[in-house]
C-alpha cells in the first residue's frame, strides 16, 4: 500500500521514481498518468553535469514526445545573491524541445535544486501545470538563491501518459549527475465512512500518519507542538533522523503577542542551535488588495515563513513548507508557501525559499516570532516515507 493520506482511497500514491547517482542523459517515466487525475511530482538534489545549467521536461503519450510548440508558461522569479534581492516576471510562448523548470543550476558540490509540480497530464482539455521551485545557481554568486513560482500549458487535446526529464534540450552533452524523482497520483474518491457521516477517527486505528498504514508511503508525523500564551518558542529537538530523507512541516493558526511580526526558525545540529550567518532567503508575496512585493536577504542569522503577521484577534497565519535537513549538500533548501492576516488587515500569500549554506546533518528546528512571544499556534512535523 504506497499511499499519503487517511486511506488509500484519499491519499497520494507512489506510482513512479527514479534517483539518477551518476551521469544521465534523459529519465522518461512512462505509461504512469490516469485519465483526469491530479499528480504531485517532486525533484531534489537535482545536480547537472554541467555548470548554469536548466532542468526541462516535455510530455509523452504512448507514440513518445507530444508537440510543444503550443506550450505558455509564465511565473515569477525572485532571488538573492551578492547583487541584492530582486523579482522578476515572465510570460513566454515555448517553441523549443522542452518547457523550463529551473535554470542556471550550478554543478559545484556546494550547488542543486529542487522543485514540485501540480498537474493532471491525461486530459483532452489543456494541461496545466502549477510549479514552485528553489536551487542554488551556479556562476559568482555563490550564496545565490532563488525561487521559481509559476504555471505551465499545454494547449494540446493529445492526453499525456508520461513525463521525460532532460537538462539544456538533451544537447552539448547536458546531463542530469543526481536527482531524486518521485511521482505521486491524488486520491479521487471518497472514504465510505466519511460519507456516511462518521468521523475518521471514530473508525479507524489513530497512528501519526498522513495514511493510515505504517507499511505504505506515507507522510509520518515526527513531532506536534501547540503553543500556549507567552510561549517565547516552539523548539523541536532531535526530530530529524536519517529514517527519513524529506521532511514537511505544516503550522496552522499561529499568531504573535506583537503585531507586525515575522516567523523565524533557526535550525539544530547535534552541537546546538545555529545562529550563524549562513541563512539565505528569497520571497515573493501578494496581497488581497492587488499589490505584490518580492525581496530577499542575504547572510542572515534567521530563516523566515512569514511575514508581518498581525496580533489582532481576526488575524493569522497558516504555513507548509518543504524541506530536506539531513543532506550532506550545501546549501539545505526549504521551500514555503505560508498565507495570512498582516499588520495592515490585507491577506496576504506568500512563496519563497530559504537556503542554510552548511554540509553539516540537522537534527531539529526552532521557530519564534521576531518580537514578542507565541500566542497559539500548533506547528506539525512529518517524514516523507517513500
Amino acid at each position: 500500500m504506497n499511499y499519503l493520506g487517511t486511506d488509500p482511497r484519499e491519499g497520494a500514491t507512489l506510482v513512479a521514481s527514479s534517483d539518477i547517482t551518476s551521469n544521465t542523459s534523459s529519465v522518461s517515466l512512462t505509461g504512469i498518468f490516469e485519465p483526469e487525475v491530479m499528480y504531485f511530482i517532486n525533484v531534489m538534489d537535482f545536480r547537472p553535469k554541467n555548470d548554469v545549467s536548466s532542468l526541462q521536461y516535455r510530455w509523452l503519450d504512448d507514440s513518445g514526445a507530444i508537440s510543444i510548440t503550443n506550450y505558455h508558461e509564465g511565473g515569477r522569479y525572485g532571488y538573492s545573491g551578492g547583487s541584492g534581492s530582486t523579482g522578476d516576471s515572465y510570460n513566454v510562448d515555448r517553441t523549443g524541445g522542452y518547457v523550463n523548470l529551473i535554470g542556471g543550476v550550478g554543478n559545484a558540490s556546494d550547488e542543486h535544486g529542487m522543485f514540485e509540480l501540480w498537474c493532471v497530464p491525461n486530459t483532452a482539455n489543456e494541461k496545466m501545470a502549477m510549479m514552485h521551485g528553489a536551487f542554488h545557481t551556479g556562476g559568482d554568486e555563490v550564496y545565490q538563491s532563488l525561487p521559481v513560482v509559476g504555471s505551465r500549458l499545454n494547449t494540446s487535446a493529445t492526453r499525456a501518459t508520461g513525463i521525460e526529464f532532460v537538462v539544456d534540450s538533451n544537447s552539448g552533452g547536458h546531463q542530469l549527475e543526481t536527482a531524486t524523482i518521485r511521482v505521486y497520483k491524488l486520491g479521487t474518491t471518497v472514504n465510505p465512512l466519511k460519507s456516511l457521516g462518521h468521523r475518521q477517527e471514530d473508525n479507524w486505528v489513530k497512528s501519526n500518519y498522513l495514511g493510515s498504514s505504517p507499511k505504505g508511503q506515507g507522510w509520518v508525523k515526527v513531532a506536534e507542538l501547540t503553543a500556549a500564551d507567552g510561549d517565547s518558542a516552539l523548539d523541536f529537538e532531535d526530530c530529524f533522523t536519517s529514517k527519513y530523507k524529506r521532511y514537511v512541516i505544516t503550522g496552522t493558526d499561529c499568531v504573535p503577542s506583537t503585531d507586525n511580526s515575522h516567523l523565524n526558525f533557526q535550525y539544530r545540529d547535534a552541537s546546538g542551535l545555529n545562529s550563524d550567518v549562513d541563512y539565505v532567503s528569497s520571497w515573493f508575496g501578494m496581497y488581497a488588495n492587488g499589490s505584490t512585493t518580492s525581496g530577499g536577504a542575504d547572510d542572515s542569522t534567521v530563516g523566515a515563513v512569514m511575514y508581518n503577521t498581525g496580533s489582532t484577534s481576526n488575524e493569522v497565519g497558516h504555513f507548509t513548507c518543504f524541506l530536506d535537513p539531513i543532506t550532506t549538500n550545501t546549501p539545505k533548501i526549504m521551500m514555503y508557501r505560508s498565507i495570512n492576516q498582516n499588520n495592515a488587515t490585507h491577506t496576504q500569500y506568500q512563496t519563497g525559499n530559504v537556503n542554510y549554506n552548511d554540509a553539516t546533518v540537522m537534527t531539529g528546528i526552532k521557530w519564534y516570532w521576531s518580537s514578542g512571544n507565541w500566542e497559539s499556534g500548533t506547528i506539525k512535523i512529518y517524514g516523507v516515507n517513500d
